[in-house]
């Protein structure tokens, strides 16, 4: 009989971002670096494997729009001094 190895999860083996995301954040969306959004909430552990998912705000005329994204595909934008 083969007894079941102890692993850590593969999410929970990954290396975390070097700044955590937070409410009101500006982050930018891997694959569109031109695109500047805020984050204005967290939806909880709802992506693949539990990954974090954030809701965004896109400000474009004439309305903002809103997406939903896991945690890796943001990247938070350093603030300016």
């Amino acid at each position: 009989m083969v007894t079941p190895s102890k692993r850590e999860p593969e999410m929970a083996t990954k290396e975390k971002s070097s700044q955590p995301l937070k409410l009101g954040d500006y982050v930018k969306i891997k694959y569109y670096p031109d695109l500047r959004a805020r984050i204005v909430e967290l939806r909880g552990p709802l992506g693949p494997g539990g990954a974090q998912v954030y809701r965004v705000r896109i400000r474009r005329k004439p309305r903002s729009t809103y997406v939903e994204l896991p945690e890796d595909q943001l990247e938070v934008i350093p603030m300016e001094s």
